[in-house]
């Protein structure tokens, strides 16, 4: 169970921040290179079959200008799309404000590819100080876990979760890189690492009062 913990160190963070809709914003950006060729990549990330493999399963017209559902979680539309390279789409949980997501994926040699996540939003200020971008970043980097797994061949779902205190530490670890990434951007350490340990609470089901 501990490869899990491996995928950390490779995944390369950034917060940035930026404009959305012509309003301040904050991007955290997610880099890693998967021993995949790029078109197995795009496949695993774009195909509804697939998705629902390793993440949710996705509903509606996922055209540019169509619309998406992903079971239980966001949904949006399409905004742009670069077969085979790249997709935009808006992205809105529940009854939440409106933000981005961008998808690259690009071929460093024949059977490897380095994926880009960007996550754009207009984060409530209050919200970014008490739980910092780890609030979607660890949600992120759950994500990229469940895509390495699924192009390892490794079943992801409920039924093949591993045990709660690997999960925990995982968590535990991704909020930690997040607040190095908060630091790196320029918060202050107490303030990111205390945020970072709340986001920990949250994710772990200990904190019922967490980013929604």
């Amino acid at each position: 169970m501990a490869d899990i913990m491996d995928i950390l160190p490779g995944i390369t963070r950034l917060v940035k921040t930026t404009q959305l809709e012509h309003q301040d914003a904050t991007a955290v950006v997610l880099h890693q290179e998967l021993s995949s060729p790029a078109h197995e990549v795009w496949a695993a990330c774009t195909e509804p079959e697939r998705l629902q493999e390793w993440f949710l399963p996705i509903s509606g017209d996922l055209s540019v200008g169509g619309h998406y559902a992903l079971e239980g979680n966001a949904s949006g539309e399409v905004l742009d799309c670069n077969a085979g390279r790249s997709f935009r789409v808006s992205w809105v949980m529940g009854a939440g404000p409106e933000s981005e997501v961008e998808f690259t994926v690009t071929p460093t040699n024949i059977d490897h590819a380095l994926v880009e996540l960007t996550h754009t939003a207009a984060v409530d200020p209050d919200m970014m100080v008490t739980y910092g971008p780890g609030a979607v970043g660890v949600g992120w980097d759950l994500t990229l876990l469940g895509l390495y797994q699924h192009l390892r061949g490794i079943p992801t779902g409920p039924s093949h979760q591993p045990p709660p205190e690997t999960m925990n530490s995982f968590i535990a670890a991704s909020s930690e890189a997040w607040a190095n990434a908060a630091i790196a951007s320029g918060t202050n350490p107490a303030a990111a690492r205390e945020a970072a340990q709340r986001t920990t609470s949250f994710y772990m089901g200990t904190d019922d009062s967490g980013p929604s």
